[in-house]
């Protein structure tokens, strides 16, 4: 991966964005004390569950740290019973110095055990001069065992190791959930990544053609260079992006491009690291280094936007770097207050569960915990948020914008109306129309060898033997030496002919015209013996993807550049507004409009030539991006081109931003109130500690509820090719036949 992902990759166990600026050469960067724990006891494998290390210390920090609580009750009993009588033998006095000396070896094991990471995150982020949460731990923690110190040494009568071990048990218990929480949140980005294989095939030669002999090696995937070939078995990953030099093969895209349906690959298509061959032997040359090809762009993408703080936890950080002094300072308030009242100790505890209950770490974690648990589901589905603050526009639109070509249609067109004359046969005229149409690579020619391929006997067909194509007009052909020109094309090459139109041919394309759609006429010996209407494709999930989005309360409209008369007829089909004739400026003006009537928009295009319209509004966003994630007019990149991604993005950026007050508001009232209880003795530190994890699990569980929003529905077609995908070469041939117009007979 390039260095510029480097240095936004955050946090080294979650992957989360770091709390301060640290230099490579600091070496393990960490967003929080939990994570630095976690880390560090789980350090053999480095992945999640992997920590017997970890789980062992935590489970002798808790064993001694139950013993200390045995010995700290029997300590207690000196507030139960009479002096006299607890301590009526000299040996009963030695017995209670003993379980007060064991209370300090026991504890400084656990101190130092689970102390050290909590110490060193807390200098780590002093030294970046920022005041973290980790300092009120670690003041807690020590002013409660330089106490307990010096009243074991001096003969006081209270100590307080116990407070000082279950703090450091429930902060480290609490953290290291909060950093198992956190790794899930980018599981789906990890999976991702081990989709690359960890060696790739090389071979040799790789500068000519000569495939006869080859010598093949394998070596690690980070020394694969550009240029060279790599080979490529059926069922097998493809290492890098690169073009096919030798081979083809069926090539399943779906995590690059979302589609579900396997694309033909033939040599000179380009391939994209990560996507699997089905059925092919392939030789590919590598175009992008190993690190940076297509699939690794996409989890660059996701991490980039993860770093980039929405207002939202901007905001939370600003109101913690005040918060954290602030607490400090009423704490030492309370302390004094309290040891004036009552004694030392009572003033040490108070001062101690302020530190600890205002510990602000379901705060910290409220708002990029949910953004990334939420980045890291619609990464699952093709769905890539640009930025944090994205997700948050999203959920407040009120208008959506849609382009019409490319994004409500397929971009394709096919026939739909054919006309013929009365005096020709109309299977003539089709077969004819084929013969001329496998000539020509146009859109229109496409479509007519769609509509007429299998209408006609392909065995009777004469192709011509000569044929010229007139650029913006269509094609001349000659089929026999007994016969004259025909003429396929537009009716300013029929009129440049000579070609007339009479009765229904008349007619058909006067209807055609005022409907504004395409048209294409075959015509010879001076008449026009035939005439084409076409139409654009819409997408299979066009109409009830805007259902869903109008019956949500949106305001749905679609802005072309399309004329009057060709949209009237989608205005009417799909039931809504649209507005036609539109420059990309005044696309722009429209979309301002819109913002003036009705809030925040949404603009969706196909993320080309709507770059403008893209940028303006609320929230872009672009279909269809494939391999190139790097649209930077647009907030939100989807992978495929099923619109209902669109609804499916709204309500998960809805369920993201509800997810986030619900945990910033129950963070502000767990500390407010928190703090008040402790500030006038009513909560013992221990009780503290524990709802600090609690508030912390809390914010944790509600934001993993977001990765379980359901995917959008996928076209039933889309499931049966998927479920049928090709396995075999005869399949692929199956495979070529539905996914691309034939050519010839």
């Amino acid at each position: 991966m390039n260095s510029d992902a480097q240095n936004h990759s955050g946090c080294d166990y979650c992957g989360l964005p770091l709390a301060t600026s640290q230099s490579e050469s600091d070496g393990p960067r960490y967003c929080c004390f939990g994570c630095r724990v976690a880390s560090a006891i789980a350090n053999e494998s480095g992945e999640e569950g992997h920590n017997r290390w970890t789980l062992t210390r935590l489970g002798l920090a808790i064993f001694f740290t139950m013993n200390v609580m045995v010995f700290t009750l029997a300590l207690w009993s000196w507030d139960v019973y009479e002096s006299d009588v607890a301590l009526s033998s000299q040996s009963a006095s030695a017995l209670f110095e003993l379980f007060r000396y064991l209370s300090l070896l026991l504890s400084s094991i656990v101190v130092l055990m689970l102390g050290g990471p909590l110490l060193e995150n807390a200098y780590e982020n002093l030294r970046h001069r920022v005041v973290t949460t980790d300092l009120l731990i670690v003041l807690g923690v020590v002013a409660a065992m330089l106490y307990s110190l010096v009243s074991l040494f001096t003969g006081g009568a209270h100590t307080y190791f116990e407070v000082a071990c279950m703090v450091l048990v429930g902060v480290t218990l609490g953290r290291w959930l909060e950093a198992t929480g956190k790794l899930k949140t980018t599981n789906a980005l990890r999976s991702l990544k081990k989709l690359l294989p960890t060696e790739a095939r090389v071979v040799e030669p790789k500068a000519d053609d000569n495939f006869q002999s080859l010598h093949e090696a394998l070596v690690p995937l980070d020394s694969v260079e550009i240029d060279q070939l790599v080979r490529v078995l059926p069922g097998e990953r493809i290492a890098t992006d690169g073009r096919i030099r030798r081979g083809q093969a069926a090539i399943d895209e779906q995590i690059v491009t979302g589609e579900s349906l396997p694309a033909i690959k033939e040599p000179g298509d380009e391939v994209f690291a990560g996507t699997l061959n089905l059925d092919g032997d392939l030789l590919v040359t590598v175009t992008a280094p190993a690190r940076e090809g297509a699939l690794l762009r996409i989890v660059d993408a996701v991490t980039k936007a993860a770093v980039a703080k929405g207002h939202l936890q901007l905001a939370a950080d600003r109101i913690t770097s005040w918060f954290v002094p602030a607490v400090i300072v009423l704490s030492l308030v309370a302390f004094v207050a309290h040891w004036g009242a009552n004694d030392l100790g009572s003033g040490l505890m108070v001062a101690l569960a302020i530190l600890l209950i205002a510990c602000p770490c379901a705060l910290g974690i409220a708002t990029p915990l949910a953004i990334w648990a939420a980045m890291g589901r619609a990464s699952e589905v093709g769905v890539l948020f640009r930025h944090g603050d994205a997700i948050q526009q999203l959920a407040g639109a009120k208008a959506i914008c849609f382009d019409k070509t490319g994004t409500l249609t397929t971009g394709s067109t096919i026939v739909d109306r054919f006309v013929a004359d009365a005096d020709t046969s109309r299977e003539e005229l089709l077969r004819i129309s084929l013969a001329l149409a496998s000539s020509s690579t146009h859109g229109l020619s496409t479509a007519i060898r769609k509509y007429t391929f299998d209408s006609v006997d392909r065995a009777a067909i004469s192709y011509p033997e000569h044929t010229e194509t007139r650029p913006g007009r269509g094609i001349v052909a000659t089929l026999d030496h007994s016969t004259g020109p025909i003429y396929l094309g537009s009716l300013a090459l029929m009129e440049e002919n000579g070609l007339e139109r009479h009765g229904a041919i008349r007619e058909a394309i006067v209807d055609i015209c005022q409907d504004g759609k395409p048209l294409a006429c075959i015509g010879w010996d001076g008449s026009v013996r035939g005439v084409f209407a076409f139409r654009e494709c819409l997408r299979d999930e066009t109409q009830a993807a805007l259902d869903s989005l109008r019956k949500t309360g949106y305001y749905v409209a679609v802005l072309t550049g399309d004329y009057a008369a060709r949209a009237a007829a989608l205005e009417h089909t799909l039931g809504i507004d649209i507005e036609t004739e539109l420059l990309p400026e005044e696309k722009l003006a429209a979309i301002r409009q819109l913002r003036a009537k009705f809030g925040a928009v949404v603009m969706v295009g196909d993320g080309i030539n709507d770059a403008p319209a893209l940028a303006k509004a609320d929230v872009g966003i672009a279909m269809g991006c494939g391999a190139d994630v790097s649209r930077d007019a647009a907030d939100v990149c989807l992978l495929g081109n099923n619109l209902q991604q669109v609804g499916w993005s709204i309500e998960l950026a809805k369920r993201t931003t509800t997810t986030i007050r619900q945990n910033l508001f129950w963070a502000f009232a767990y500390n407010s109130i928190g703090i008040v209880l402790a500030g006038v003795g009513w909560l013992n530190p221990i009780w503290a500690a524990v709802a600090m994890v609690g508030s912390s699990l809390f914010v944790i569980s509600n934001s993993l509820r977001l990765p379980g929003l359901g995917e959008f529905e996928q076209k039933e077609s889309e499931r049966t090719e998927r479920n049928n995908s090709v396995t075999s070469v005869s399949s692929r041939s199956n495979v070529r036949e539905r996914s691309s117009a034939p050519s010839t007979s």
